[in-house]
């Protein structure tokens, strides 16, 4: 059983590795091996220290399906849902699948480390460490398999989608502001005194250090806390895959549930065309699963967001945890023709709907996020505010709400990401399609919205003129206003002129001819060489650390007079050369941003032209 299905995920896995998803692999490979080869030099240094990086190794794997949007599934559980096996030999099965592939061989790398740890200790803890060093990998993949279990089974109703939202949002946020960690870690002097012992016993009782925990049995000679720990690995694998193969069932029998909170969105019905698009679309926000996760996601990313930089002391971000939501929801929100599936044949056979269709999706999408954007940046100001900073952040929020507004519209239909049809889905929120470079780019249009508000409050705050700062909020009101029906302008001229070819993408799922109509609409798009993939793949995702943190916050930090260095370049030079080092920064990220974008236009112009 475990051949056969080790056999067809090889096979899968050889005929779909390709274009962006093997230079992803490479690139992800890379990184991993660089982080596994980290691990084996924490060897060198301490137990602790090492134990509390194998626990970053184990909750990586846990979470990682999270963050990566469901976890690799090349052989799923539904595929054998009609055939007589018994769940616990199709969990073995499929967890000898999931060591097929590079996490699994980097992990191995990672905690060889353990060999390496137990060299001091003797021979007898040098064996007991090439005994535990590959317990470790199974048991973070069986876990990793658990959780994705656990996810698929809790995110198929409205609760569980809003939970797999804030671990999700969590995890982004820790990434992100990895940071204020490090900051802290140096504000507490932990790199010379060391972790607390009451951490330190934490991170050597979870199970990542069992093998820590070992190895150093071992080499004192407590052969019963050497056999405890690795029995108790082995143990706890085998609960895993127990505790896996039951969900198993639950998965491949079950629907998820889709409740509809009383009175969602009934209150705008029957007001005219526009209030009942946004009706519709109301109850869809409620209904559908993914729509829920990645707007919950949203709320926890802007709130998180905001509340970590709190560990070091600084409430500065909290009055602008309502904007982050609003850049957040826009970026997530921006494929919704594409997550209605072919549904949009109803407004083709209906000629004249679609600025109604379009307005109305404005519409409940202000409607949904704005509230929970205005209590978030008021309460944000209160309490971590100045005087100074209400016409800031106000000008800012009536802009990107606005402009927001106008970008999801226009963005759902322009650069459209062909996804699973509602219907067919499993039920899992986190497979949301291919939308990172979307993502990306709106949070980059969102962003730019807010210049024009932003410019005015800059300008009466150096001139020191109180009513020209308050004058950004009259000005982030009418940019919002003015985004918000021109881009909806262009979002339903542009639907009413090429819904059909928009129906053809969705329906070919993105795999429509180069020379096809429907490959000149969204993101159709010709696959590139797996080292222009890979090229682009590394701008994209490495474009946004010279472009912000190197560059626009460090200049923002210098424009307000912040003595915040942190680990800003810029901040730790002298005058002149920190406004033009901050300023190659963002030179720099904008170069990478325009040949991301760039590279893949000429390559599917150059796959076009040949074609014809």
């Amino acid at each position: 059983m475990v051949g056969v299905l080790i056999a067809m995920k090889v096979r899968v896995l050889r005929h779909s590795i390709g274009g962006s998803r093997a230079a992803g692999m490479v690139m992800g490979g890379l990184a991993g091996l660089a982080l596994a080869i980290g691990t084996i030099v924490v060897a060198g240094i301490d137990g602790d220290l090492l134990a509390a990086v194998f626990a970053v190794w184990l909750f990586g794997w846990m979470l990682g399906p999270v963050y990566t949007g469901g976890g690799d599934e090349s052989v799923r559980p539904e595929h054998f849902s009609l055939l007589p096996i018994d769940p616990r030999r199709l969990a073995l099965g499929l967890l000898g699948t999931a060591f097929v592939g590079v996490p699994p061989l980097v992990s191995l790398v990672a905690f060889s480390a353990l060999v390496v740890y137990a060299g001091p200790f003797g021979l007898a803890a040098f064996v007991v460490a090439l005994v535990a060093a590959p317990l470790m990998v199974v048991l973070v993949v069986v876990l990793s398999r658990l959780m994705i279990a656990v996810l698929g089974v809790a995110v198929r109703s409205r609760t569980g989608a809003i939970l797999a939202a804030l671990v999700n949002a969590s995890m982004n946020v820790v990434l992100n502001q990895s940071w204020v960690l490090i900051w802290a870690a140096i504000q507490f002097d932990l790199l010379t005194s060391g972790f607390p012992p009451s951490f330190s016993a934490v991170v050597r009782r979870l199970p990542s250090g069992w093998g820590v925990a070992a190895v150093e049995a071992a080499g004192r000679g407590d052969w019963l806390v050497v056999a405890a720990a690795l029995l108790g690995i082995c143990a706890l694998i085998a609960l895993a895959l127990l505790v896996w193969s039951r969900l198993l069932v639950r998965r491949t029998t079950s629907k998820p549930l889709h409740r509809v909170p009383p009175g969602t969105g009934r209150d705008l019905a029957a007001r005219g065309p526009v209030t009942a698009v946004a009706a519709k679309e109301s109850r869809t926000w409620s209904r559908d699963l993914m729509r829920t996760h990645l707007l919950w996601f949203a709320v926890f990313f802007g709130l998180l967001y905001t509340l970590v930089p709190l560990i070091i002391g600084w409430y500065g971000m909290l009055p602008w945890a309502g904007v982050l939501v609003v850049v957040m929801a826009a970026a997530t929100s921006a494929n919704l023709f594409g997550l209605d599936g072919t549904s949009l044949w109803l407004n083709l056979v209906n000629p004249g709907t679609e600025r109604a269709e379009v307005r109305g999706r404005q519409l409940a999408w202000l409607l949904r996020v704005a509230p929970i954007a205005i209590v978030f940046t008021v309460a944000g100001t209160i309490v971590g505010g100045e005087g100074w900073t209400w016409p800031w952040t106000l000008s800012i929020l009536a802009a990107v709400l606005g402009g927001g507004a106008g970008l999801i519209a226009l963005v759902s239909v322009a650069m459209l990401v062909p996804v699973t049809e509602p219907s067919k889905r499993s039920g899992n929120p986190l497979e949301a399609g291919g939308i990172f470079g979307q993502v990306v780019l709106m949070l980059l249009l969102v962003t730019l919205t807010a210049l024009p508000a932003g410019g005015v409050a800059y300008l009466g705050d150096t001139l020191d003129l109180p009513v020209v700062s308050w004058l950004a909020v009259a000005v982030g009101v009418a940019t919002g206003a003015l985004l918000t029906g021109w881009f909806g302008r262009l979002a339903h001229r542009r639907l009413a002129a090429r819904g059909p070819e928009l129906l053809s993408l969705m329906r070919s799922g993105g795999t429509a001819a180069p020379g096809s109509v429907a490959a000149t609409v969204g993101r159709a798009r010709v696959k590139l060489p797996p080292g222009k993939q890979a090229l682009v793949t590394f701008l994209w995702i490495f474009c946004w650390i010279p472009l912000f943190p190197q560059g626009l916050v460090p200049l923002w930090t210098i424009w307000t007079g912040g003595e915040s260095r942190l680990w800003f370049l810029a901040l730790h030079l002298h005058d002149p050369w920190r406004i033009p080092v901050a300023v190659a920064f963002v030179a720099v990220g904008a170069v990478m941003i325009y040949y991301g974008t760039v590279i893949p236009n000429r390559h599917d112009r150059a796959a076009r032209e040949n074609a014809g």
